[in-house]
């Protein structure tokens, strides 16, 4: 093999590594965005059960609600 060949064929490996190395990337990146987005929605799911844990308690929303009133009131007689 010449030299000229030789240099066409690591030339071609070069490319063809860099396409290969640019795919994987681009894999990479969609695949931590899958899990971010997987993680955003185990952590919403998992405050969703705490509020539902939390409002499930009658003294938990009689609190709400009469903190929400009182401050009601308050807005409207000013």
């Amino acid at each position: 093999m010449s030299l000229r060949q030789a240099e066409r064929v690591a030339e071609e490996r070069l490319r063809l590594l860099e396409l290969e190395a640019s795919f994987q990337r681009g894999e990479l990146a969609d695949t931590f965005g899958r899990w971010e987005k997987r993680k955003a929605l185990a952590w919403g799911a998992r405050i969703a059960g705490w509020g539902f844990r939390l409002f499930a308690q009658p003294r938990i929303r009689w609190l709400i609600a009469t903190t929400v009133l009182s401050r009601l009131r308050r807005h409207r007689a000013h």
